[in-house]
């Protein structure tokens, strides 16, 4: 979306402009009214704080190459159907078809964290604690003729982290089992959930949500950056196969009960 004096109307990506020697800078497009502000409140997911209003006057979005449409208000894109994520705001959906989502559960601040969730493989990276990290992320890359570079980068980290899955689950686990705050959300979990850990800034901050695969669970314990993943189907769906193996499986007796009978 973008303003004009006093409501909103359909965000038209600006061009995007090259600088000298071809490199590309992030364009702004206009920011919106206070009354178009307020109009966004009623379909906002999350916490629409004072920063964001801030920024939402100052622009609504901007353009980038390979990122296309940058959007702030959470009306260009779809709402991202990975749940442990949500209330959140779809930045982005880039041209590999990456989404960029910043969570929006804050009540004060910028929204964040912001995630990019890859479909090929399918690993969600932790990628800055804020919007204005990723933002200023974006416009160093692309100020130095980087942006290419640095979505390869990402790209390559996702791979990491979907090749060392099972490696990462298991380290996860151990710290994970030395923190008494984590012990009852870790007690509640299905013993074949994989915990992955991000907490730690130096480490490989990214998960792979695609491990649960379609029938497959994803937990989250509170806000943390701490996912599980099980590949188990939920109960619910287990109980039509229960019922149906109950009414239907033949059912031997015991051996002694068949040594009475003869």
């Amino acid at each position: 979306m973008m303003s004009i004096p006093d409501k909103v109307v359909p965000f038209s990506p600006a061009p995007v402009k090259p600088l000298r020697g071809g490199l590309f800078k992030l364009i702004s497009v206009p920011g919106l009214s206070t009354q178009a502000i307020q109009g966004l409140e009623a379909t906002y997911p999350g916490t629409l704080t004072a920063d964001m209003r801030s920024l939402l006057s100052t622009t609504c979005g901007l353009t980038a190459p390979e990122f296309g449409t940058i959007d702030f208000t959470s009306r260009w894109h779809p709402e991202e159907p990975i749940s442990v994520f949500r209330p959140c705001l779809t930045l982005a959906i880039d041209d590999e078809g990456r989404r960029w989502v910043a969570e929006t559960s804050r009540d004060r601040g910028l929204p964040g964290p912001v995630w990019c969730v890859l479909a090929d493989p399918a690993v969600s990276l932790y990628v800055s604690d804020d919007l204005n990290g990723f933002l200023s992320l974006l416009n160093e890359a692309a100020k130095h003729g980087q942006l290419h570079r640095w979505l390869q980068g990402v790209q390559r980290d996702a791979r990491s982290v979907w090749a060392q899955r099972r490696t990462l689950a298991r380290v996860s686990s151990e710290v994970c089992r030395e923190d008494r705050g984590l012990r009852d959300w870790l007690a509640a979990l299905p013993f074949d959930v994989h915990i992955y850990d991000l907490r730690d800034p130096a480490a490989l901050r990214g998960w792979p949500y695609g491990l649960a695969g379609p029938e497959g669970r994803l937990y989250r314990c509170g806000r943390l950056p701490v996912f599980g993943v099980s590949a188990a189907p939920s109960a619910s769906r287990w109980a039509p196969h229960v019922s149906l193996i109950a009414t239907t499986a033949e059912t031997w007796a015991p051996a002694a009960a068949h040594g009475l009978a003869a």
